[in-house]
């Protein structure tokens, strides 16, 4: 009976089969469990190694594994002696002497492997695990003569008619594509496929196969598949093996405390999970925003993807409480909310690995809020100093954003408060449909409402009846961090004195103490930058609604000019 093969195993079947490529470079989910249909039809999930041999077996006389460490590996000794049989005839054809031992290294098994599989009688596969180990990636003036060579005959395998016309397949075995040389991964020869992530059908077939007695549970088997999104079926298996040694009930909470732990380990530290504790109503003010950013919260909730922006930008001076807003908005939508870290690195591709894994797991999540701070710093346009590595960057970012398929399921939020220095392309609409402008409080009323829900936020306890206009008053021109820092400081004045609720006379005391921002043209310069980028009219305070963009632009000139190299 022919086995019933997963997506990415009968792509690779149907594209070999027609012929368009007889060497492919397989990435992504390689370490993970893969189902394998036996014949008399029961299912047994087996490791990519295990599954390949299955797979190649069924068709292949000769099937050959090789990794730098284990060195060439064959399924049985029958295989192997005829591996050496092929070999020593051709070698003997060209005049060269036999085998007496199989050899290690690349540079002597890659010759081999050539021999193999450019022999039109031979039915061979062939395994090339850890490619990234083969042929890793590099600049060619950095190369040594050794990967050059291993460059060389994998580029002139893949465009051999020698091969394309046998009954011969080359398989290269990589976690990520930017691991492996740019130069093979644009061969038109070489065919890349993703394994991607188990999806929830994946994870509800693999919980069926699971032995799960001894495991108390308070999830189904359903809302189990569901919850797990973004792990490897390995990781599943872990969680149901260390609920029955630890006998812990496995609940929705447990599930996703591990989770948290596994895919932050899982991703090197490159994400942070923010499991946020507050919502709009913590949110002082900015009523225009927050209106705006409950009708996205609520079309998603809806499962009305068509209204969802494909990603939003935050842009204002500092301390205008994007950060703070960001996560409340992700209580609101019950998105996960996940935050960029720091994911760059000075190894050659490690950058590029980095944020490709980030973007596996996020795709694989769904139904994600990804946020990146400081998008400026780390998405700057122009910056060439470091090899290109930003502009490509960028250029996966751009495409993983242009995706409609995540319209709905995975908005990226970028905030920053020097929009001008991110790409233009970047921020277009149907990558950014949403730029939303952050302000400085504008009235009284709404810095007493920051007080008052800034106080909520830090527990700090007024005495009855406060006045909070006459701090409101003082506080003019201040933002919501400086707000902030006047009330924290009228709640140390309160101890000080020996009691535990603020009183008038402590807050206009922090008023008269804490000095506010005094760059403020660099503010104002700022300010002007979120006027230019909001993407309408109805969340700008009024003093802005009415100024055109050429009034803009000119008062922006005006800035720079006398900001100088602080406005580059």
């Amino acid at each position: 009976m022919e086995p019933q093969l997963p997506p990415w195993a009968e792509q690779l079947r149907s594209r070999y089969v027609s012929g368009e490529s007889s060497v492919f470079l397989i990435y992504g989910n390689v370490r993970d469990l893969q189902p394998w249909t036996e014949a008399d039809g029961t299912v047994r999930y087996v490791g990519l190694r295990d599954f390949l041999t299955r797979f190649l077996a069924r068709t292949r006389d000769v099937v050959v594994y090789y990794n730098v460490s284990e060195g060439l590996e064959f399924p049985s000794r029958a295989q192997s002696a005829r591996f050496s049989q092929v070999i020593n005839a051709r070698r003997a054809l060209e005049g060269r002497a036999p085998l007496d031992s199989l050899p290690r290294s690349v540079g002597d098994v890659l010759p081999l492997i050539e021999d193999l599989v450019t022999d039109p009688v031979q039915r061979a596969g062939v395994v090339l695990d850890y490619a990234e180990t083969i042929v890793p990636s590099g600049e060619l003036s950095f190369m040594g003569e050794a990967e050059k060579a291993n460059l060389v005959t994998m580029l002139r395998l893949g465009g051999d008619p020698g091969l394309l016309q046998s009954d011969n397949l080359v398989l290269l075995v990589a976690e990520a594509l930017p691991d492996i040389n740019k130069r093979l991964v644009a061969s038109s020869h070489i065919a890349p496929l993703e394994v991607p992530l188990p999806g929830t059908d994946e994870r509800a077939a693999f919980l069926k196969t699971e032995d799960r007695r001894g495991i108390q549970f308070e999830l189904n088997e359903e809302q189990l598949a569901k919850t797990t999104a973004g792990l490897t079926l390995i990781q599943l298996r872990g969680i149901l093996r260390n609920a029955r040694q630890s006998g812990d009930l496995v609940t929705f909470r447990t599930v996703n405390r591990r989770k948290k732990a596994i895919l932050e380990q899982e991703c090197h530290g490159l994400v942070e999970f923010v499991d946020a504790k507050h919502s709009f109503a913590h949110v002082g003010g900015a009523d225009a925003l927050k209106t705006e950013l409950m009708r996205v919260a609520d079309a998603i909730r809806s499962g009305q993807r068509n209204r969802v922006p494909m990603g939003m930008i935050f842009v204002g001076p500092m301390g205008t409480g994007k950060t703070f807003v960001a996560e409340a908005f992700a209580t609101e939508s019950g998105l996960t909310c996940l935050k960029f870290k720091n994911f760059r690195e000075k190894w050659v591709g490690s950058t590029e690995g980095n944020l490709e894994k980030i973007l596996q797991v996020v795709d694989a999540l769904g139904y994600v809020l990804l946020i990146l701070d400081e998008a400026d710093r780390s998405l700057a346009a122009g910056q060439d100093s470091d090899g290109g590595t930003s502009s490509r960057v960028i250029a996966r970012l751009k495409e993983f954003m242009s995706d409609t398929s995540h319209r709905g399921r995975v908005v990226i939020l970028m905030m920053t408060n020097r929009p001008d220095k991110l790409d233009t392309d970047l921020k277009r609409p149907g990558r950014f449909d949403l730029k939303i402008p952050f302000f400085f409080p504008e009235s009284a009323e709404e810095r007493s409402a920051i007080l008052a829900a800034v106080a909520r936020k830090l527990q700090i306890a007024f005495v009855p009846e406060i006045d909070l206009s006459v701090a409101a008053a003082g506080t003019h021109g201040y933002s919501a961090a400086e707000i902030e820092s006047v009330l924290l400081a009228a709640a140390n004045f309160a101890a000080w004195d020996g009691r535990d609720k603020v009183a008038v006379a402590d807050l206009e005391r922090a008023v008269g103490d804490v000095i506010p921002s005094r760059d403020t043209r660099m503010l104002e310069f700022m300010e002007l930058l979120a006027v230019f980028e909001a993407s309408s009219k109805r969340m700008l305070p009024a003093r802005y609604q009415d100024l055109s963009t050429q009034d803009v632009q000119e008062r922006l000139d005006q800035l720079r000019s006398r900001l100088g190299p602080r406005a580059v």
